[in-house]
């Protein structure tokens, strides 16, 4: 059977997807890391169509799934902060985290970091993104450590903040759409004491690397202290558009903020992720991304240099080639092995399931470490 026409999935289930061609693939993709719990997991499932019976949507008028969803939220978040409210894209939430923060400091400019993916609205891709369409001038962006040393970084950024008219600094932790880049804990460490310092408020994205996807339930929890807003989406609907953001307890989100959506606040949207973290209250998360974090260090632990650099923890891991033809060529080579996964510039990404199992993960690491090895070779070659 031809496997030229465009690749169509049409069900899924667990770590795999059936393709509309025949073809049953494993799932390392798993709709950008949103799907971490598996496709058609049985528990969300039936509690989005008992929800689909009972209400939609309530124009943001109290309900129980919506109360019962946010309660679990608040309990698992850190000491200190509070939930702040919930919308459909992390695009969405990055945005109210903007205005929060606007209005808390009474300062009008943001900054954030190059090539950082806080969502593609103008005010989101000008934080990090130059010569995108619409420009902000409100928008500052801050090298990245794929462009300078740390402590430069940090000069910069002091610089910046010294200002007094930066009300907010952005940061991604690891860079899902920039090769897995990350810096160290000490940098973070110094930019919360930074802000701190300026007045200014530093927000963690945590979009893609909260709720376990790096072991810890989020990246920040590593720090000594917290940052000022978090914001996370993605896995906490296993692919229903939820996102959240939590706030220090001193920070107002009132009607300045112009909190909420015509989406936001959605009974839909609560089942889905009430449900899914009542599976994640019930499973060993950290323990199991932690074993997909060895698993894929192992995997490519002998992966030559000229096959590409693997960057990232627990279940967020990117191969950079540092050209956008060799990244295309692996990603395709590996889907010709039954295995899904995402390209994003030079880089491949790896976002499997935290409940994808060990035997099935370590054969497809396998198949992905030799594609890049037979990059390598024909590189080597040409």
């Amino acid at each position: 059977m031809s496997h030229d026409r465009p690749l169509q999935i049409v069900s899924g289930s667990g770590s795999y997807v059936q393709a509309g061609d025949g073809r049953t693939l494993l799932d390392l993709r798993n709709g950008f890391g949103s799907v971490f719990l598996g496709h058609c997991n049985p528990e969300i499932t039936d509690a989005l169509v008992q929800q689909l019976g009972q209400v939609w949507t309530t124009g943001r008028i109290s309900n129980p799934t919506v109360e019962q969803a946010y309660a679990k939220i608040e309990a698992l978040l850190p000491s200190g902060m509070r939930f702040a409210g919930s919308y459909s894209t992390g695009m969405e939430v990055s945005e109210y985290a903007a205005r929060v923060a606007t209005a808390h400091t009474g300062r009008r400019r943001l900054a954030g970091f190059a090539r950082s993916m806080h969502g593609k609205s103008a005010m989101t891709a000008a934080l990090s993104w130059e010569r995108t369409s619409l420009g902000n001038s409100d928008c500052h962006i801050l090298p990245f450590v794929h462009q300078a040393a740390e402590s430069e970084i940090l000069n910069q950024v002091e610089d910046l903040l010294a200002h007094h008219e930066i009300a907010a600094v952005l940061v991604e932790p690891i860079q899902g759409s920039n090769s897995g880049f990350e810096a160290s804990l000490d940098f973070y460490e110094s930019l919360l004491e930074l802000c701190e310092l300026h007045g200014t408020l530093c927000v963690f994205d945590e979009i893609l690397t909260g709720l376990y996807r790096t072991v810890p339930l989020f990246f920040a929890t590593r720090l000594t202290r917290m940052p000022d807003i978090l914001l996370f989406a993605k896995s906490m609907g296993n692919g229903f558009p939820m996102s959240g953001m939590a706030v220090r307890e001193s920070i107002e989100t009132g009607s300045r903020t112009l909190p909420g959506s015509t989406f936001s606040d959605s009974p839909l949207a609560a089942a889905a992720a009430g449900a899914c973290l009542s599976v994640m209250e019930r499973l060993p998360m950290e323990f199991l991304v932690d074993e997909i974090d060895q698993a894929v260090r192992a995997a490519f632990l002998d992966l030559p240099a000229s096959a590409g650099t693997v960057r990232g923890r627990g279940a967020l891991w990117c191969i950079d080639f540092a050209d956008l033809q060799s990244s295309g060529r692996v990603r395709a080579a590996v889907e010709r092995e039954g295995i899904l996964i995402s390209s994003q510039g030079s880089a491949i990404r790896l976002l499997p399931s935290a409940l994808v199992a060990c035997d099935v993960l370590g054969f497809a690491l396998a198949r992905v470490a030799a594609a890049c090895a037979d990059e390598s070779f024909r590189k080597d070659t040409m």
